[in-house]
């Protein structure tokens, strides 16, 4: 009896976990998602792993921004769930390569010349050297086009 008991409760749980819809999305990259029935309201599980723009009320454009595992709770109207996604975010394998020094791990990208990389879970000091250049080029460009802008207007 007992073994029945836990044959029905495996059952049932993965009867549940197959209502829910998969989705795998790739690391800084966005991909389109038609939904069935419109939705409105959206709820991430956790946004530091996965997120959603909203272009109208049944068309997402879901980005994949570290690697990891979450979910997506989508409502009606009514306040109903009318999905619930599990996605699902990998790093990009192509022209990535790892290096290890010990504990330390630093990405490079090699789609022409190895470069390093901003990946989560990099070891700080290359993530943080890399994010301030990254910080440093997107300033002086938005100086670039405010000082473009000024010239314009005079």
């Amino acid at each position: 009896m007992r073994t029945t008991f836990s044959a029905i409760a495996v059952f049932f749980i993965m009867a549940q976990s197959a209502s829910a819809g998969q989705i795998w999305l790739t690391m800084d990259q966005v991909r389109p998602y038609k939904l069935e029935n419109p939705a409105q309201k959206i709820v991430i599980g956790n946004p530091s792993i996965a997120d959603v723009t909203v272009e109208d009320s049944q068309h997402l454009l879901m980005f994949g921004k570290a690697p990891g595992l979450t979910n997506i709770y989508i409502f009606n109207e009514d306040g109903e769930t009318t999905e619930n996604l599990v996605v699902r975010v990998r790093s990009p394998s192509t022209d990535m390569l790892t290096v290890h020094r010990g504990v330390a791990r630093t990405t490079y990208n090699c789609t022409t010349n190895c470069e390093t990389t901003i990946t989560v879970g990099d070891d700080p000091a290359a993530f943080q050297g890399v994010s301030d250049q990254v910080l440093n080029k997107f300033t002086q460009a938005a100086g670039a086009a405010s000082a473009a802008g000024d010239e314009e207007n005079e």
